[in-house]
């Protein structure tokens, strides 16, 4: 598989990550979580709830595990013994939603999106104490906002803003939400060209966006102002890659990967030209391991860790 060693296998795996000091492995299933020892690659643990987990994320310093469902109900685990510790729910005022979401540098503190009477809004959302604080009011027509990632070297949150415009076109926005977080450390930013994406991320080493649109790549500056590059993956002979869902950098910035529902591409940025091409089947998710040591790819069939003879 793209030319890599196949280092494990598993079932269904709508996600997979790697713990910060790389003890545990974990991967969603389509009704529970499960947890491996990385040095015995031994399954230690099955976790329940929530039920049909979509998003999940390991704390910093690696002692709690976060768990979101596709309704939106939030389960923290210990790491000693994975034991549940706090749960959160929607309630009548504020919906959680089907969104990833993000931690902060606070424990228990996340920083995600919530339904309420004027739309979809960011909020901060205390886990411990079950108390919601939004942070923001925008009015357009059917809002939406998407957690794109958290871009470490500013300590900012990446999202997207989505919405309806007078025009009946659905337009979109990057909201930046930079720590320590409050209403006046939010930026809207947008661009007159490029004003819809399937994803986006931010390059830090070299100050860029990376735009995904179907099969376009677009490469923006830091103010996200100026268009530097852009390239269609396909061509007349390429075969479809299906429809896109997810895209991810590698730690050191060189090399993209993109998966698309029967595709996982892999691109050097240097150049966006397509190094590596896999056709799977139910594709849904492919990352780097934040030491770029391993490809992670989930299927809703099966999930595979790869060994990366990129780096």
């Amino acid at each position: 598989m793209l030319h890599m060693n196949v280092i494990k296998k598993f079932k269904t795996s709508y996600q997979i990550k790697f713990s910060n000091d790389y003890r545990f492995l974990c991967h969603t299933m389509g009704t529970k979580t499960i947890i491996y020892d990385t040095s015995s690659r031994e399954k230690i643990k099955e976790l329940s709830k929530p039920n049909n987990p979509g998003y999940i994320h390991f704390s910093d310093n690696d002692d709690y595990l976060y768990i979101k469902n596709t309704i939106g109900t939030i389960c923290v685990y210990e790491t000693v013994g994975f034991q549940l510790i706090k749960t959160i729910k929607s309630n009548k005022k504020y919906q959680l939603v089907e969104a990833d979401f993000a931690l902060t540098n606070t424990s228990f503190i996340i920083l995600d999106t919530l339904k309420t009477k004027d739309g979809h809004q960011l909020a901060l959302i205390n886990i411990e104490k079950g108390e919601f604080r939004v942070l923001t009011q925008f009015k357009d027509s059917i809002t939406l906002i998407y957690f794109n990632h958290f871009i470490q070297a500013e300590s900012t949150y990446l999202f997207t803003l989505s919405y309806e415009n007078n025009g009946d076109y659905r337009v979109h926005k990057i909201v930046k939400v930079k720590e320590p977080i409050k209403n006046e450390s939010i930026e809207v930013m947008e661009n007159s060209e490029i004003w819809y994406w399937d994803s986006i991320i931010f390059n830090s080493i070299l100050n860029v966006y990376i735009v995904v649109k179907s099969y376009d790549i677009v490469i923006l500056d830091g103010q996200f102002k100026e268009i530097i590059k852009k390239v269609n993956l396909s061509d007349k002979d390429s075969p479809d890659f299906g429809y896109f869902q997810h895209i991810h950098l590698s730690n050191n910035g060189e090399y993209i990967i993109i998966t698309y529902r029967d595709t996982v591409l892999i691109l050097r940025y240097s150049d966006l030209q397509i190094i590596l091409v896999e056709k799977i089947k139910y594709a849904c998710f492919a990352e780097f391991s934040t030491d770029n040591r391993f490809i992670l790819i989930g299927t809703w069939e099966n999930g595979y860790i790869l060994e990366n003879t990129l780096r």
